[in-house]
């Protein structure tokens, strides 16, 4: 059967049928699959297009970080393993990750530090030179589909470039997985550009309802940049831009003086500078670049934050009045944030699909789909939705009624209720639990009403996300949660949104239940309304707010009560903590639609769990 040349699995239901729907609708129209988690998307995708690729049509799997971009690759090791196919892939990586060069720097460099630094070293570098002398695709090919990781080790035993090897290895890949930012941002496309030609790719976008945040102008500075400016200005005796940087740090701190702690408001950029400071905003992006070059040579970070204020300045200048473009200053204790806001998804990306051969995009919270075609400026598609594929038996379902996280504040008495609602379903679950709230306010709320204490003498341990997290102590909480999973006696807290609520995944015992404490509206600020403002300008009033404001938050509720519900074998318990889910249930995933059971507060400890 030709549905099976490339598929590498037993099928399980509806796979064959969507794997059918793909291969054949993708002839014609763009795709928009919504698929529950644990149905196995990846390789119904990856198996439908792969007899494009005899055609000579590349795929092109686009990803939202670097780290998701090995999972199409391992999949397609699997289809050339069991089905003895000939096909060659490979995760692609950025310079950051795949620079010898910088890994001989002994501090962090992040993407643009490396990028710099292979602009300014590339005619020196060993690396690439040995990679022009001596680059031989047969030791990769020879290997089948490739790892980032793979390619990075098979190149540091060489001696040669890694980043430079993989742009190569593109022209021999059948599937090459990469960052969004690849085939969306303006940019950073020609990178790709340059090694393919778009109209002869089909272009896959994972995880697509994260298209919507898409902020390809976007940029930050806060009152740390500007006092470090100034005092490379000073440094450097450039008087004038050292006068222009304290004026635009004196405009700031006026700003800070009328927030109250995490207010925020707008501001025009044309207030912070003087009339006609545009050739001292020069001056300063070029002393920028002098101190970049100058810590290069010394073998430091080559980083200037003069550069980086000229450039956001310039930029926001530039920016200023085009409609869909919002600069918002924010206070976060002290300090402030200045911010060029993008928000013109549709007006940026209508144009990008329309370069590829097709388009498939694909996620666990695509629907409703015609409002995220919509959202993301895209016409000419077939939608394909799986139906519910998990087991009633085993997915239990709860609204609760009597919570709410309605309003700006968490009064004292609602967030003592849900205190003592989690409380009554942990003493049931008796099993690793995550508590995702609306907000870090919600979250605040609760520990201040006696969460922590509550779990402590329930037994539980806590483990918390909290804000400015850094990644290694959020890898290891989370290793640290997920070693509770034989007891059962670990709780994480997080808010939905995050990073434990979209990005982690829980198999088997790991994570058995979720309870979402509150919706996850985004906060009444002046950026949400402007948010919403400029969608109902866009779609219109109702379907403007709609997309704006309800739908995200009830993609990153369903994001969250997913990380429970990883296979069609799971069991969970999932308990929505507001009664404002019953109004909006027709938007949720099907296992919540079909199956959910409303239950007072106070009666949580009367709920059904599978494993009992």
């Amino acid at each position: 059967m030709r549905l099976l040349r490339y598929f590498p699995y037993e099928p399980r239901p509806h796979q064959l049928e969507v794997l059918r729907k793909v291969q054949d609708g993708v002839r014609r129209w763009n795709i928009c699959l919504h698929a529950p988690t644990g149905f196995g998307k990846t390789p119904v995708i990856l198996s439908a297009l792969l007899p494009y690729a005899e055609e000579g049509i590349k795929i092109l799997w686009a990803v939202r970080t670097g780290n998701e971009t090995d999972r199409p690759v391992e999949e397609l090791k699997a289809i050339v393993e069991r089905k003895g196919v000939s096909a060659f892939g490979l995760s692609y990586r950025g310079k950051r990750d795949m620079c010898l060069l910088a890994r001989e720097f002994g501090e962090e460099l992040d993407h643009s530090d490396v990028s710099y630094l292979c602009s300014a070293e590339r005619s020196r570098c060993v690396y690439y030179r040995r990679f022009k002398k001596l680059f031989d695709p047969a030791p990769f090919l020879e290997r089948g589909p490739l790892l980032y990781s793979e390619v990075f080790e098979i190149c540091r035993g060489l001696l040669i470039c890694p980043y430079y090897a993989q742009r190569a290895l593109v022209e021999y890949a059948d599937l090459v997985a990469l960052s969004y930012n690849y085939v969306i941002d303006p940019r950073l496309e020609w990178s790709m550009k340059t090694l393919v030609s778009f109209k002869d790719c089909i272009l896959v976008v994972d995880e697509a309802h994260n298209l919507q945040n898409v902020n390809l102008a976007s940029d930050t500075i806060t009152l740390g940049t500007l006092r470090r400016a100034f005092k490379e200005a000073q440094d450097k005796r450039a008087r004038e831009v050292a006068k222009l940087v304290k004026h635009v740090e004196a405009k700031a701190l006026e700003i800070l003086k009328r927030l109250g702690d995490e207010e925020d408001t707008t501001f025009n950029p044309e207030d912070l500078v003087p009339e006609g400071s545009i050739e001292v905003l020069e001056e300063a992006r070029e002393v920028g670049e002098q101190i970049r070059k100058e810590r290069l040579r010394r073998r430091q970070r080559p980083r200037s934050s003069l550069y980086h204020l000229a450039t956001f300045l310039l930029s926001a200048l530039e920016l200023s009045g085009t409609r869909g473009i919002a600069f918002i200053a924010e206070r976060e204790g002290s300090n402030l944030k200045l911010t060029v806001w993008d928000m013109r998804a549709a007006d940026v990306l209508a144009g990008r699909w329309a370069q590829f051969r097709r388009v498939v995009f694909c996620s666990g919270t695509l629907e409703p789909i015609d409002a995220f075609a919509e959202v993301v400026g895209l016409s000419n598609y077939l939608g394909i939705r799986v139906p519910n594929i998990y087991r009633r038996d085993k997915v239990r379902v709860y609204i609760v009624k009597g919570l709410t996280t309605r309003g700006e504040e968490l009064s004292e008495g609602m967030a003592r209720a849900y205190v003592r609602a989690i409380a009554l379903m942990l003493k049931k679950v008796k099993c690793n639990t995550a508590v995702f709230t609306a907000s870090y306010r919600v979250q605040e709320g609760l520990v201040e009403a006696g969460l922590l204490d509550e779990l402590e003498e329930l037994g539980y341990v806590a483990f918390m996300e909290r804000k400015g997290m850094s990644g290694q102590e959020a890898r290891r909480m989370l290793e640290e949660f997920k070693s509770t999973a034989s007891d059962g006696r670990g709780v994480l807290i997080a808010p939905m949104g995050g990073r434990f609520a979209e990005g982690a995944d829980f198999p088997g015992e790991e994570l058995k239940a979720v309870f979402l404490a509150g919706i996850p509206f985004e906060k009444p600020t002046v950026k949400t309304r402007l948010y919403v403002s400029y969608y109902e300008e866009v779609y219109g009033r109702e379907r403007g707010r709609m997309y704006a404001y309800v739908l995200p938050a009830l993609r990153r509720a369903a994001q969250a009560l997913g990380r429970a519900v990883r296979s069609p074998d799971d069991e969970a318990v999932l308990v929505l903590g507001d009664e404002r889910y019953l109004r909006y249930a027709g938007l949720l995933p099907d296992y919540v639609r079909e199956w959910a059971t409303v239950v007072a507060a106070e009666e949580l400890d009367l709920i059904r769990v599978p494993w009992s």
